[in-house]
């Protein structure tokens, strides 16, 4: 039987609840075998705030990961260097799973650029893209995105219908440079990762070496 395989790509600056949930919804909703979470190097689509290193962002999604068996961490993108263009990863993952059925989560702004990505058609024949509301009222214009990509480049889609968390790594950064709880929006190992090494401003003295992998 074909195995079902999504990559979950973003900065992950920090991971967090929000991502986690998302990922585990997707792998029920959809059935799964595993949900590849891929840290990118550089993110070609948005500004990246450099206050961790790629290899600390992998760190902390290896960390949040490892209690659910549907999803693994991937560090392809950041060994392959310079910017993390899509279309270059699902090259890898197709070459090394080829009979695998690939999937790829997006969040509602990406769904509705995708046909702007960098060879947008090639990402379409690897993958069926997952649109992902941002808000209760977003499933509309997801669906309107979904036909169109379907009449215009045959391609592959499937909305998910997850409920809004209001979650985000920036305002976790925020709340770290002003000295407030994270406790309740990422998981506690990530947590204890941060403040040990002091990441996003945090002004904690709880420092040592990361000794999880």
């Amino acid at each position: 039987m074909m195995k079902k395989i999504a990559m979950f790509g973003g900065t992950f600056n920090p991971i967090h609840n929000g991502h986690i949930k998302l990922a585990l919804y997707a792998a029920a909703q959809l059935e799964l075998d595993k949900v590849l979470l891929i840290p990118t190097n550089i993110p070609p689509h948005k500004r990246y705030e450099e206050e961790t290193t790629p290899r600390q962002r992998w760190e902390m999604c290896v960390l949040a990961a490892e209690e659910y068996q549907k999803l693994q961490v991937s560090d392809l993108e950041i060994r392959r260097q310079g910017p993390s263009y899509t279309v270059d990863t699902l090259r890898q993952l197709r070459a090394r799973i080829p009979d695998a059925q690939l999937y790829l989560i997006t969040g509602a702004d990406m769904f509705l650029t995708i046909q702007d990505w960098k060879n947008a058609q090639e990402i379409f024949r690897f993958a069926v893209v997952c649109g992902v509301p941002r808000e209760k009222e977003g499933l509309q214009a997801l669906q309107r995105q979904a036909d169109f990509l379907k009449n215009q480049y045959s391609a592959q889609t499937a909305l998910l219908d997850f409920p809004l968390i209001e979650i985000s790594s920036t305002q976790i950064r925020h709340r770290l440079k002003t000295g407030r709880s994270i406790e309740e929006w990422v998981p506690k190992n990530v947590e204890r990762y941060i403040r040990r090494h002091g990441l996003y401003g945090d002004t904690q003295d709880e420092k040592s070496s990361f000794h999880k992998l």
